[in-house]
């Protein structure tokens, strides 16, 4: 088989690699390269520097040639300066790190020795199915990226492994999230095996998961004014808890006592004699059942945001809700799109935080048996430092909990942002997967290398230069971050559905 030469080993330490590169061959940063061992054995490593080396690189040689040029830098005689520059005496280098070692038995390994000196360097190609099987998964987002070519190796993660050990997609406007998000909820359709929650604050998903070709078994879209397609939520008085109104606006401290002790004091019925009752009446009930005296402004500003959240969530007395229809079809492996565009801050933070509240309580009120037989969940969360910021992070918060305590339940949460500065540390130590597209930010690109699992450091520079499409991705299971080429929404169903045409029908 023939494979692309592209230099020679010449310097090996621990897992820094250097290696003289080929003439007419090139290297960019990024290549993910293939150093052929003496004992069938091969070493993965991916280039992250370079160097030029010559004759003249030392002191006194740069001072002859300088001793060439006139006062203005320029050359006075070229013909004798490409006597002295002529011949094969100019090198470039690639520093490189080993990423992980297959030995003679074709089994991947961490790094656990290093290749002999000279050894031949070359791209990777169809023999090295060993590191292909590693980054495949069952769940495809995209290609291997190498340096600025793409390699035909497709690139996903491992459902079972990484949804419930929670992930996170991070870049900035324009790099590509809302197409990533697609691709992986398109690859959960196909699937089967897993659910997936997305609050779609945008409605930027329903016209492309729509047209999917399996779209109508596996994908359920829900939103809070009456459309064409989809169904409307509906919530029940008896499903609004305490936390989901105090998630979903600022409130002072006698605001949020008041508002915890009108649950304690109507159970379930709270939020409904709220809006029945008068703020008088209100304020006298609770004198009486708690002797605190509550001020009028106080009653007021929750009598306000409960009739906010009844008018736009659609609240009422009547027991049947989608709620509990919702949880059904993600336990059944489906894809469920709750739209929130068309509703205030208020009332989106509100519902997400109280489905993922009653999904979150399903799952950890059933037994491991009955776990077992149903899907694994995702929750895609967009913009979530509205959730999960460093202020808003708190045990009381259900996206910290989920954060913290779901996996052990079988639900995991997908957190997409544009700024992962502004997420609590608490969190970003969590997401043990992250895809990584175009950051800005130093602070951000920073705070990222800080808290990843692998090593990113070596890819600053790849890192810094991603285009759109373009991330690295890096998750506990695999040996090392891989750069990935998204599919392009259309063309990854393209690729699996011949004959497929990105119109959506209608549901």
């Amino acid at each position: 088989m023939e494979t692309e030469y592209k230099g020679r080993l010449t310097y090996a330490k621990g897992a820094s690699i250097e290696f003289v590169i080929a003439p007419n061959q090139d290297v960019d940063f990024g290549d993910i390269l293939v150093v052929e061992g003496n004992n069938n054995d091969r070493f993965y490593i991916r280039a992250h520097d370079f160097k030029v080396k010559s004759r003249w690189s030392g002191l006194n040689g740069v001072g002859y040639l300088m001793s060439k040029l006139d006062e203005n830098g320029q050359v006075v005689n070229q013909e004798e300066l490409d006597f002295y520059m002529g011949g094969n005496h100019t090198v470039k280098i690639g520093m490189a790190e080993q990423l992980c070692y297959v030995d003679d038995k074709g089994q991947l390994l961490n790094p656990k020795t290093c290749p002999d000196f000279f050894c031949q360097v070359r791209a990777l190609n169809a023999q090295d199915s060993s590191l292909l099987s590693e980054i495949k998964g069952d769940l495809e987002i995209g290609f291997l990226k190498s340096g600025r070519g793409v390699l035909t190796m497709p690139v996903g993660i491992y459902g079972a492994k990484s949804i419930t050990e929670h992930i996170g997609i991070f870049g900035t406007t324009g790099s590509g999230k809302s197409n990533v998000v697609k691709v992986l909820a398109s690859s959960v359709i196909d699937s089967g095996n897993y659910g997936l929650l997305i609050f779609d604050v945008h409605n930027e998903y329903f016209k492309d998961l729509s047209s999917h070709p399996m779209s109508r078994e596996r994908l359920c879209v829900y939103h809070t004014d009456d459309k064409q397609y989809g169904k409307t939520i509906e919530v029940n008085f008896s499903e609004v808890g305490p936390e989901d109104i105090t998630a979903c606006a600022t409130f002072t401290e006698p605001q949020l006592d008041a508002i915890y002790k009108l649950s304690s004091m109507w159970k379930d019925d709270w939020m409904r004699y709220a809006l029945q009752y008068d703020a008088k009446d209100i304020i006298d009930e609770l004198a009486g059942c708690t002797g605190q005296k509550f001020n009028s402004r106080t009653i007021g500003k929750i009598k306000s945001i409960c009739w906010n959240l009844e008018q736009e969530l659609h609240v009422k007395q009547e027991e049947a809700t989608v709620i509990s229809q919702i949880i059904t079809e993600l336990e059944q492996g489906k894809v469920v799109l709750v739209e929130l565009k068309n509703i205030s801050p208020v009332g989106e933070q509100a519902l997400s935080t109280l489905l993922s509240k009653k999904l979150l309580n399903n799952y950890a009120g059933k037994t491991e048996e009955e776990r077992s037989q149903i899907k694994p969940v995702l929750i895609v969360l967009e913009e979530a430092h509205r959730f999960l910021g460093k202020k808003e992070n708190s045990s009381s918060n259900v996206f910290s909990r989920l954060v913290s305590e779901a996996r052990k339940f079988n639900l995991g949460m997908c957190v997409v942002d544009q700024q992962p500065r502004l997420l609590a540390d608490k969190v970003l130590s969590q997401l043990n997967t992250l895809f990584i597209l175009g950051l800005a930010s130093k602070a951000d690109r920073s705070k990222i290398e800080a808290m990843c699992r692998k090593d990113i450091l070596q890819q600053r520079n790849e890192i810094k230069n991603l285009d759109c499409g373009e991330m690295i991705v890096a998750t506990n299971y695999m040996r090392f971050a891989a750069p990935v080429k998204v599919h392009k929404y259309e063309n990854f169903l393209q690729q699996r559905y011949a004959g497929y045409v990105p119109v959506p029908p209608i549901i």
